[in-house]
């Protein structure tokens, strides 16, 4: 654990990821020693209520920049906003928010990190994908019904490779209710004013796991998301 408070927070929720996370961790690790410095980061998990093998998996690591906060299943968005929140707490100046699963490849971190100072919030832009058609198509869908209903300048509002300056995430996060289900989107949408950057990154298929959107379940949840972003004024 860095003496003074880490330049970065990495936040990485997890639910029943128990042949994933380890590798996956420790791949960004070595990018972050890499980037940003040894001892300049902290590496935060928020176990989603796991029931497999991922705590043990997590308490085996034994790093000291590692930190996991748990808490009963509450959904992956709402774990981000408390990895935020979390990771504000330690006084990080900067967050980065990936998955758990693989699919987002270290090499694309440094063209996000060297943008840094130039936006509030920098974000990965899925322009490549090995994650499958299907995952294609809703995104795909998901952008110009965003577009189109809220007016949205951002091409990949629910991408899991979103660099934020702590306190301006941590203040966002506060605004967005307890039972909003794609909070990652909402965070976007809400922090869109404050400026922002897309770099092009290519997005992995899942290394294990299974999806929590499937293309039959997609529907339910985009008027799901639609209903509340208006609930949310945005």
């Amino acid at each position: 654990m860095p003496t003074s408070p880490p330049q970065l927070v990495l936040v990485v929720p997890v639910h029943n990821e128990e042949d994933a996370i380890a590798p996956v961790l420790a791949e960004w690790r070595a990018e972050f020693v890499r980037t940003v410095g040894e001892g300049r980061f902290v590496i935060l998990v928020v176990d989603d209520g796991s029931t497999d093998g991922t705590p043990a998996r997590l308490a085996a690591l034994g790093w000291p920049e590692l930190r996991v906060h748990r808490h009963a299943n509450r959904g992956h968005g709402q774990s981000c906003l408390v990895g935020y929140i979390e990771a504000a707490k330690m006084g990080a100046t900067y967050i980065f928010q990936i998955d758990s699963d693989g699919q987002c490849d270290p090499a694309g971190f440094a063209g996000v990190w060297e943008r840094r100072d130039r936006a509030f919030a920098v974000y990965g832009r899925r322009t490549s994908r090995d994650d499958g058609m299907a995952r294609r198509v809703i995104s795909a869908i998901l952008r110009v019904s965003l577009k189109i209903t809220r007016g949205t300048r951002l091409n990949d509002t629910n991408v899991p490779f979103r660099l934020y300056r702590a306190p301006l995430a941590a203040a966002a996060a506060g605004r967005i209710p307890a039972d909003f289900n794609l909070a990652n989107i909402a965070m976007a949408l809400l922090l869109e004013p404050e400026g922002f950057e897309e770099v092009p990154i290519h997005f992995r298929d899942r290394v294990g796991g299974h999806p929590t959107v499937r293309m039959w379940g997609f529907a339910p949840k985009a008027l799901r998301l639609h209903r509340d972003l208006f609930r949310l004024g945005h």
